[in-house]
């Protein structure tokens, strides 16, 4: 098998979340994640796995649905999200949050972590089912978390 691996500067999202860690919630902050791609699987006619540009281009699909926006998560049993009317409230230990729905991603996760988000990245992108695929999330130089199937 031969494989690919797709990284691009544009492959990336600005967006902000909380998690819960070490028994504690984190504060709202922000992260400039970048995204990288692994394909593995057989080769086509033309001698390639599959072509970088239709990689790259839905990766910037997913990415753009993400930048710029808050990152809930919509399976917590920590963190409550509930929608009303257009707006967002999260509910987490003593906070409460009010976000206009517009800016907000919920993310059918127990959490927002790199390795959820990967995850999630990976649900969204078609690929054809003989290929393993791999997506790794960066929040930061050496912190990365990662999803393959």
């Amino acid at each position: 098998m031969h494989s690919i691996r797709v990284e691009d500067q544009r492959m990336h999202f600005s967006a902000s979340h909380f998690v819960k860690s070490e028994g504690e919630f984190e504060n709202l902050h922000g992260h400039n994640y970048s995204l990288r791609i692994k394909l593995t699987g057989p080769m086509n006619d033309e001698g390639m796995v599959y072509d970088f540009r239709e990689v790259k281009s839905k990766a910037l699909k997913i990415c753009k649905t993400l930048d710029h926006k808050v990152l809930l998560p919509g399976e917590s049993k920590t963190i409550k999200v509930t929608k009303s009317e257009e707006f967002i409230e999260v509910n987490v230990g003593e906070k409460r949050y009010v976000f206009p729905e517009e800016d907000c991603v919920i993310i059918p996760t127990k959490a927002t972590t790199a390795e959820l988000l990967a995850l999630y990245i990976h649900e969204h992108l078609d690929f054809p089912k003989d290929f393993n695929v791999k997506v790794c999330v960066s929040e930061s130089a050496g912190s990365t978390g990662c999803y393959k199937k």
